[in-house]
């Protein structure tokens, strides 16, 4: 039963996606590739119910911290734009409690994956699971991040907790994957060619019709409504390429005040306005002093300049004071390394800055 059970969840999954209405969707989060291949790593942590017997017929507990890493396969495949399927094998070896022996076994089961975006997904299915005398049959969940390093190569991680009535077992999980092919999901590909095929007489697709004026056919166009002036690849898909941005502040100060003035207001408000843009930025916010006075003094002052700024970012602009990191450096990293007027007020400040990465579409 637990095996016919475990071959109806996945092509039940597979039904469903093949009556949902998104499969043609602009973009393939879950890969343009036809299938891949991986590689995968795991420290899991096996409910201490479980118990392994030794060669004199003694039973032992299996030892619920987590276990060494060890070696899986995975074998994937994209079935729409957001859906793809995955079976893997993970090799089990984990330790037993008051015993130095190990206890073996695997992990055999097939998931399928829902891709939010091109990076983070979530997945659920069944899996067999073997520790030593017990063979299960689990219900699996995964939270995941993908992240492509070129058109061959891509990387998961992944949380997948375990469960069922008798045993709960969490994995965490890395994989380099290999993809094959740029033919993209497969039941995106078994409909274009349904709908080809429909009707008595099939017309040969017009070959000179481009709606969007990429230079990609409409016949061949996977991305349709490609903005005007945008690099697109066979397919007629945006090219995408990434770009380095960057806010900086500085905040100056008069002689021995923390106080921030109203000069520094809209500086402060773009600095706040860059990081509601990019929600998972974090900023070090490096307070200073002039050479004048102790080092104690100015080390006191340094952070108190620095707590001003994080301040107003919190209180004027609602930036989480998880995000911000004040530190003080007093008198020890001045601009100018000089007592005068002119050094002084050079000396006497704030900085931050923040840079991220961002994938921009090229343009012609």
């Amino acid at each position: 039963m637990k095996k016919i059970f475990a071959i109806a969840l996945p092509a039940a999954l597979v039904s469903l996606l093949i009556a949902s209405p998104q499969v043609m969707a602009e973009e393939n989060f879950a890969g343009t590739e036809d299938i891949s291949f991986g590689l995968r790593l795991h420290v899991s942590k096996f409910d201490s119910d479980r118990f392994y017997v030794d060669s004199d017929g003694i039973g032992y507990s299996i030892d619920d911290s987590y276990n060494s890493p060890n070696l899986g396969l995975e074998f994937s495949v994209p079935l729409t734009n957001h859906w793809a399927v995955r079976t893997y094998w993970d090799r089990v070896k984990t330790d037993v409690t008051g015993t130095g022996d190990s206890a073996t076994g695997h992990m055999f089961g097939t998931d399928a994956l829902y891709y939010f975006n091109h990076n983070f997904y979530l997945g659920g299915g069944l899996n067999q699971t073997r520790v030593q005398q017990h063979k299960d049959m689990m219900f699996r969940g995964t939270v995941g991040y993908r992240h492509t390093f070129n058109d061959d190569f891509f990387l998961r991680a992944e949380f997948a907790p375990q469960f069922n009535s008798d045993y709960t077992d969490i994995s965490f999980l890395v994989s380099i994957n290999y993809a094959y092919g740029t033919g993209g999901p497969l039941l995106d590909a078994w409909r274009s060619e349904s709908r080809g095929t429909e009707g008595v007489v099939e017309e040969a697709p017009d070959s000179t019709v481009d709606s969007d004026g990429d230079g990609v056919p409409d016949y061949r166009d996977a991305c349709p409504n490609t903005p005007r002036g945008h690099v697109v690849d066979e397919r007629g898909c945006t090219v995408y390429t990434t770009e380095q941005v960057s806010e900086d502040l500085r905040v100056g100060f008069a002689f021995d005040s923390a106080r921030v003035t109203s000069d520094y207001n809209g500086d402060i408000r773009r600095l706040a306005d860059f990081m509601k843009e990019h929600s998972d930025t974090e900023v070090v916010i490096n307070g200073h002093t002039d050479l004048i006075g102790t080092a104690e003094y100015n080390q006191g002052l340094s952070e108190r300049r620095a707590r001003a700024v994080a301040d107003i970012l919190v209180n004027d602009h609602g930036i989480s004071r998880s995000r911000i990191t004040t530190v003080g450096h007093g008198m020890s990293r001045p601009v100018v390394n000089e007592i005068s007027l002119d050094a002084n007020a050079q000396n006497r400040r704030t900085e931050a800055n923040l840079s991220v990465e961002i994938r921009v579409p090229q343009t012609r």
